[in-house]
């Protein structure tokens, strides 16, 4: 396969890769021993939005879900699995290995309430610090949602008003900043410039004419730039998913619906470089670092979602 991929390519392009894949030798340890993951996803009613592809935006959630938890991870990982709607979540599974994860992703059913998000966010980050804390994990919070708190319950650790500022300047006590806190601190009451203690890793389900402006131009509404910018800050990946659009494919680091060439050079040119300072988006698994899983998920997926003028033949 990679043969014929190879053949493909120009010389210069071939020494590029060549270059590339010679760091991987180079690539620093990487502290953390294993993953410990919460699959968080929304279950409340607008998830039952019918998208392009004919599924309910739950149905292509626990899809995503289910293709997160099938990337190969060079660190053993733990997922356990919430859904979240109403004034409370679900713990549908505790810590435990792909094909359970996956299995408990095949029997998940939505509901009909409301969106407790700051409620669901900071238990599961909460849940996380606590698992194992003996262990040096990357500890993440893997969220699928479609819409912004509206319901989380008074008795919540990061219950709060609404910020009459957008982030990054966040104002005190409201729940986008609480939940900040959490995912930086472990307490919301607690702000700090120290690094995250938590991965955020966001996936949005939107109407493209309802939540996000015209071409999606700058500035995000308030709660996407929330998301986008937790994500980011936290070395984790934002994900968009435009109901008129296919859900993203593995590899596709542009989130342009196809997994091309310019994916493959994006990754290519971060290999075996660490997350930071690589991009998180160059970091497919997200592992922590860029390396031959990473390159390998791309160059398995390209011509995904492309249409038949950007398939290639990979056999």
């Amino acid at each position: 396969m990679l043969q014929s991929f190879a053949s493909k390519l120009g010389p210069r392009a071939l020494a590029k890769t060549g270059l590339a894949l010679t760091l991987l030798s180079g690539t620093a340890a990487r502290a953390f021993t294993e993953e410990h993951v919460i699959v968080l996803i929304d279950r409340s009613a607008t998830m039952l939005t019918t998208r392009v592809s004919g599924l309910t935006r739950f149905e292509e959630a626990v899809s995503l879900a289910a293709n997160y938890v099938r990337l190969p991870n060079a660190l053993p990982r733990k997922y356990a699995v919430w859904t979240f709607e109403g004034t409370g979540y679900i713990q549908e599974q505790g810590f435990d290995d792909e094909d359970a994860t996956r299995l408990t992703l095949s029997r998940l059913t939505v509901g009909r309430g409301a969106t407790p998000l700051a409620h669901a966010v900071c238990d599961a980050a909460d849940e996380l610090l606590r698992f194992e804390p003996g262990v040096d994990a990357r500890k993440v919070v893997y969220l699928i949602s479609d819409g912004e708190e509206n319901s989380s319950p008074t008795t919540s650790l990061c219950y709060g008003p609404r910020s009459t500022t957008r982030y990054p300047q966040l104002e005190e006590d409201s729940w986008q900043w609480k939940v900040r806190n959490m995912l930086k601190t472990g307490d919301p009451l607690r702000d700090s410039q120290t690094d995250y203690q938590l991965v955020l890793d966001a996936n949005v389900f939107y109407n493209y004419l309802t939540l996000a402006p015209q071409k999606s131009t700058p500035p995000l509404p308030p709660f996407l730039a929330l998301l986008q910018g937790l994500s980011r800050e936290s070395g984790g990946v934002y994900t968009v998913v435009d109901d008129s659009r296919p859900v993203p494919y593995p590899g596709d680091t542009n989130q342009n619906g196809c997994v091309d060439m310019t994916d493959f050079y994006f990754v290519v040119g971060y290999y075996g470089m660490s997350v930071p300072p690589a991009p998180p988006q160059a970091d497919i698994n997200q592992d922590g670092r860029v390396d031959i899983t990473d390159y390998n998920i791309v160059l398995n997926n390209l011509g995904s979602g492309c249409g038949p003028v950007g398939k290639l033949d990979k056999e």
